[in-house]
Order: structure tokens, then C-alpha cells, then sequence
């Protein structure tokens, strides 16, 4: 990839006089810069404006599973036009569309709305032994395991930065989980790991949501969870889709989990047993994963509020850091009204 602007990818919202309309987007110094109308603004120093509005959606897609399914090629075009509009300062392009906004102008979705998967693997020895104490039967994951266990998230439930998180109607609470996750740009099949690198477009920050009570029991039945981490609101996501070349080393990062302004916890991410390239080089094994398959590393020991001795309640602030990526906040919301699920005593 091309030197220069290293990029954050995020998908956006902005109002219109016909609703809002969700973008791509590169966030920079300058502001967030439409991915699809900095291409055209470049293509219009050579193409006629209608043309080059044409050309421009064509070579960088408005749709963040588009843009990062269509390879390397297309990561070149959307830097160059990056480069050109922060060095010209340009804010518009084709006939007046508005080029570069103000983040604060601009409403952040999940940088990947709507996923092709979610495979949340478990990184992390300790947590599993956290879970152990608390009567949770889990194989703790090593550095040679053959077989590497993932439980499928819920790509329905996934939320962007600043959401308010529902509480299910048959939990009291919920919980949070800071989480490390990559987002595949090309995928493959049966990838070996120099191919899994390549296929990794970006990381970004994950909180698992978990209604507690209810993943008790159904962990004791000796499958993955089910209603305790799947429902509405269940999967943030964001703020943005941090590229390889930006982030460095994954396993030279800090994770943080804040709440109401606290910091709870913190852990280095040199301790993850698995990286990105294995856990999707392992999900690729005779099946082909597609553009937008999400992969999250887990929840770090001390990761989770109810690790650190804290029950979330309605209002509580979260905040979910890991350093070459930024904040993913939420607010806890109310219990939602809806069918109740009679919980037995999960001891």
C-alpha cells in the first residue's frame, strides 16, 4: 500500500433534505472524508464531472463491504484521492457534494453495518479460568492447540459507537466485554497464513454483550451460548476499521475497560495465544469466508465488568479502548418489555 495517509475506515451517516445517507468514509486530521466523492473530485482533474461521479462509486464503492471486498487495488485508489483532497483542502466535489465533514457533523455507524459473520474465538487463558471459578467449564486455549473453538456471534444485533445497549427482557442486567476483533477485506478459502495477513483488511474494537444469568445455564449444557449473547443491541462495533499499515503490531497494543470514567481494567494484547492470520487461516479450513466476516480475539482477563466486581446499571458510561484504534463508547440502557425466560439456578 501506497506511503503517506494511513487511513481509518468508517461508516457514516449524514442528514439530508431526503434522510440520512450512509457513506464510507476515511477519518483524518482534516475531518471524515467521503471514500466514494474524494475518487470522483480526483477523477475530475481528467474526466468530465459526470463521468468521473460515475467512474469514482465504481472504483470506491459507497458501501463499506463493497470497498473492502474489492481488494488492493481499490485501497490505492481510495488513498491517492485521501492524499489529493487533505493536500488541496478541497471540502466539495461533483457540482457542490460535500467532500470532507465534521466529525461531529456526522453520525458513526458500526464501520461494517451488517457483517457477513461473527466468529468470537477465545484468546485469552485466564478468562477462561475466570470462568472456571465461576462454575463454567471452558478449555483454556494453547499456543499448539490443533482444534481452536469459536462460538458465531449474531451479525443482526451488531451497533455503532454511542449506542444506548437494551437490556433483554428476561435479564436484570447486562454485561460488557472489551474485545480485540479484525474485519476481512478479500477472505478465501483454506487460507495459509501469509494469505490470511493479506486478507485482513483493518481492526477495530468489539463489546460483547452478555445477558449473564441466562449464559450460566445454557453453558452448562455443555454447548456455546445462545439467548445469553444474542439479542438486540447484543454486538457493538467501532468506531472505525483501523488499516494494517496504520496499526503496527496487533500484539503491541493496550486494552482498557472504562466505565463512567474509570478504569477498571487494562491488559497488553502481547498476551492473545492466537493472532488474526491463525484464527482466520483456522475458520478458512473448507470454507470460504467472505468480505465483512468479522473475527474478535475475545474477552481479555478482567475484560468484563463482572470480572472486575461491577454490575452494569441503566446510565452507566462505557468505554472500550485499545490504543491504534481509539473508543468505543455506549450507555446502558432499560429492560426492554417482551417474554420473560424462567432462569434456573445456573450453581
Amino acid at each position: 500500500m501506497r506511503e503517506g495517509i494511513s487511513m481509518k475506515l468508517c461508516t457514516f451517516s449524514v442528514a439530508t433534505p431526503l434522510g440520512p445517507l450512509v457513506r464510507t468514509g476515511v477519518v483524518t486530521d482534516m475531518g471524515v472524508i467521503d471514500a466514494a466523492a474524494a475518487r470522483s473530485a480526483f477523477l475530475e482533474r481528467s474526466l468530465p464531472m459526470a463521468a468521473a461521479a460515475r467512474v469514482g462509486e465504481a472504483q470506491v464503492p459507497a458501501d463499506m463491504l463493497a470497498l473492502i471486498g474489492s481488494g488492493p487495488q481499490t485501497m490505492e485508489w481510495l488513498k491517492e484521492a485521501v492524499e489529493a483532497a487533505v493536500a488541496s483542502g478541497r471540502e466539495t466535489a461533483m457540482k457542490g457534494m460535500r467532500m470532507v465533514h465534521a466529525l461531529a457533523d456526522v453520525h458513526l455507524l458500526a464501520p461494517v453495518p451488517r457483517p457477513a459473520g461473527i466468529a468470537n474465538f477465545s484468546v485469552w487463558p485466564a478468562h477462561s479460568a475466570d470462568a472456571a471459578k465461576r462454575g463454567v467449564t471452558l478449555t483454556a486455549a494453547s499456543a499448539d492447540a490443533a482444534v481452536k473453538p469459536y462460538w458465531k456471534g449474531n451479525p443482526d444485533s451488531v451497533v455503532g459507537p454511542g449506542t444506548t445497549l437494551e437490556v433483554p427482557p428476561y435479564a436484570d442486567t447486562i454485561d460488557v466485554e472489551c474485545e480485540f476483533g479484525c474485519v476481512v477485506g478479500l477472505g478465501g478459502r483454506d487460507l495459509d497464513r501469509p494469505g490470511a495477513e493479506r486478507a485482513i483488511a483493518g481492526y477495530t474494537i468489539l463489546n460483547d454483550v452478555s445477558a449473564r444469568a441466562v449464559q450460566l445455564v445454557e453453558m452448562k449444557s455443555g454447548r456455546g451460548p445462545s439467548k445469553g449473547k444474542d439479542f438486540d443491541t447484543g454486538n457493538a462495533m467501532g468506531p472505525w476499521i483501523v488499516t494494517p499499515d496504520e496499526l503496527g503490531d496487533p500484539k503491541a497494543l493496550t486494552m482498557s475497560l472504562v466505565v463512567n470514567g474509570e478504569v477498571l481494567s487494562t491488559c497488553p494484547t502481547s498476551g492473545m495465544v492466537w493472532d488474526f492470520p491463525e484464527m482466520l487461516s483456522y475458520l478458512s479450513i473448507g470454507q470460504t469466508v467472505p468480505p465483512g466476516q468479522v473475527i474478535s480475539a475475545g474477552c481479555y482477563a478482567g475484560g468484563s465488568a463482572r470480572e472486575c466486581g461491577r454490575v452494569m446499571r441503566p446510565g452507566d458510561r462505557v468505554e472500550l479502548r485499545i490504543s491504534g484504534i481509539g473508543s468505543l463508547n455506549s450507555t446502558i440502557g432499560t429492560r426492554q418489555p417482551g417474554r420473560h425466560i424462567p432462569v434456573p439456578d445456573a450453581s
